[in-house]
């Protein structure tokens, strides 16, 4: 494998030299057309850094724990990619743990990743997070000597760096959006209590409804645990209710689960409710009436929080920050006008 020395010696210059374009660092004294010779070298002869000696050098591992809680969620799948791919392009490597929706699980990985020595830490919380004991979390987060940040969660109860989407406004756009389309009677498919982000889409929802002068009826409230089998469970119940004309889910997979226990019972949803779900999954475009969605935006979130970690890691009186991202609503073809009843 090629190293700076022989790139060095092809192009007749010092391995400082080398070493500065290939950092990208700025050198007035090294020409345009000299930096174009040594990387165009450093392709030839196949360079790749050595990042064992880059690590050893500045102390640091040149790695980033990130826990999420649950990988088939297509959701969870995508922040996963993004966040990989981003790190790669400053250096770092991902080391990844799924922590199966559990506190303990990830209590464990965090005590596993710092043992291990990474440079930072990246927590997409479970649901069960947010359920145990306060002092819990707390001290989870007070024991920790390393950069750390919160992703896809408001923890208005910790003093941590995080980056979420502004899910009252999410639920906002998207419930008003049926409201401007004519639609009074607005299931809305809420996360279960505790779970994350549920109290903020469930908030944004009930907003919209009183800005706009309509009732916010507890009968119109449906729970699921963000998962294809709640949506399905409580599909029976929603389509008994005849007055509903539109259903607001607090993700996709919830009104993915109402569309398959709808076709197996040859009850065509599709056309009978104005639907909008939350995090714009890949496969809402390719439904039958494919679905409107809050896009999270996650490559933002992931921006934004990779900026904050960043700057955390080798800072000694690090102070955190928080951001929300602006969310985005999806339009298709899923939502439209009341469809009128044969009674």
């Amino acid at each position: 494998m090629a190293t700076m020395k022989d790139i060095a010696r092809e192009a007749s210059v010092s391995v400082a030299t080398v070493s500065m374009v290939l950092n990208n660092k700025p050198n007035s004294r090294i020409s345009k057309h000299k930096r174009e010779e040594i990387e165009r070298l450093a392709r030839k002869l196949n360079y790749q850094p050595n990042f064992a000696a880059i690590s050893l050098s500045k102390q640091q591992s040149l790695n980033i724990a990130l826990i999420v809680p649950d990988i088939t969620n297509p959701f969870f799948s995508l922040l996963t990619k993004e966040i990989d791919l981003s790190l790669e392009k400053d250096g770092y490597s991902t080391i990844f743990v799924d922590s199966n929706n559990s506190f303990q699980n990830e209590k464990k990985a965090i005590e596993s990743m710092v043992s291990r020595g990474v440079d930072g830490i990246i927590l997409v919380p479970s649901n069960e997070f947010f359920r145990v004991d306060q002092a819990q979390r707390k001290q989870l987060i007070a024991n920790l000597d390393k950069p750390f940040i919160l992703l896809n969660a408001y923890p208005n109860d910790l003093d941590v760096s995080y980056v979420n989407f502004d899910n009252v406004n999410g639920a906002y756009i998207a419930t008003q959006e049926l409201i401007d389309k004519g639609h009074r009677e607005i299931a809305f498919i809420q996360g279960q209590t505790g779970f994350v982000n549920a109290a903020e889409r469930l908030a944004g929802y009930q907003q919209a409804l009183r800005d706009h002068h309509l009732a916010i009826k507890p009968q119109n409230l449906f729970m699921g645990d963000y998962s294809v089998q709640s949506g399905y469970e409580l599909a029976s119940t929603i389509t008994q209710r005849k007055d509903i004309t539109a259903i607001l889910s607090s993700n996709d997979l919830m009104l993915f689960g109402m569309i398959k226990w709808a076709k197996m019972h040859h009850i065509d949803v599709l056309h009978q409710y104005a639907m909008i779900g939350f995090d714009n999954d890949p496969y809402s475009e390719i439904l039958e009436v494919p679905l409107t969605s809050v896009d999270q935006r996650p490559k933002a979130m992931i921006e934004e929080a990779l900026a904050i970690l960043l700057e955390r890691i080798g800072n000694d009186h690090p102070v955190n920050k928080h951001a929300l991202i602006k969310p985005e609503l999806i339009k298709r073809a899923s939502v439209f006008a009341p469809v009128p009843t044969s009674e």
